[in-house]
This record gives C-alpha cells, sequence and structure tokens, in this order.
C-alpha cells in the first residue's frame, strides 16, 4: 500500500510537469512490476528539462525513491521531451 502511494503521487507530478512545464502534447505511461520491483515511466513529447530552473518537483521524485530503496532517473532521448523512469522495491 505504501508503494502505491508513492507511485500515485509520482505520476501525478510527472503528468503535471509534461502538461505545465513541458507543453506536451503527448505523454506516454507505462507501469510494470518487474520481478519484486515496480517501475514507473512517463515519457513525453514535450521541450525536456531546462539545464537552469526549478527541480524541487524532480527532487521530490528522487526522495521518494530514494526513500524506498528505488531509483529515479531523468533522461532526454534523442527523439526529444523527457523521460522519467521512477523504481521500488515491492517487498
Amino acid at each position: 500500500a505504501e508503494v502505491a502511494e508513492h507511485v500515485v503521487a509520482v505520476l501525478g507530478e510527472a503528468l503535471s510537469n509534461a502538461a505545465r512545464h513541458a507543453k506536451a502534447n503527448r505523454v506516454e505511461v507505462v507501469l510494470q512490476a518487474i520481478g519484486q520491483r515496480v517501475v514507473l515511466t512517463v515519457q513525453d513529447n514535450g521541450v525536456g528539462v531546462p539545464e537552469q530552473g526549478r527541480r524541487s518537483g524532480l527532487r521530490n521524485l528522487a526522495e521518494r525513491a530514494e526513500g524506498l530503496g528505488g531509483a529515479f532517473e531523468v533522461a532526454g532521448p534523442a527523439t526529444g521531451g523527457t523521460r522519467l523512469t521512477w523504481s521500488a522495491p515491492l517487498s
């Protein structure tokens, strides 16, 4: 239940970032259980993450993952946009 609450909060933040900051018009969400881990991937076709600017939302996502023994990664795919990958152990 605790991990599920974090997944919902992370997804909300990722979607909010895509809509408000990235100016994306397409977002792909993939939620998987891989072995004993949950992996949430959110990819958009927006403007990407700027080098400068506020990162408090991204820092919050990283802290949520780390607090559960998980991981968080932000990438700028070659096709553009942003890909957020958040994972945590299920047990």
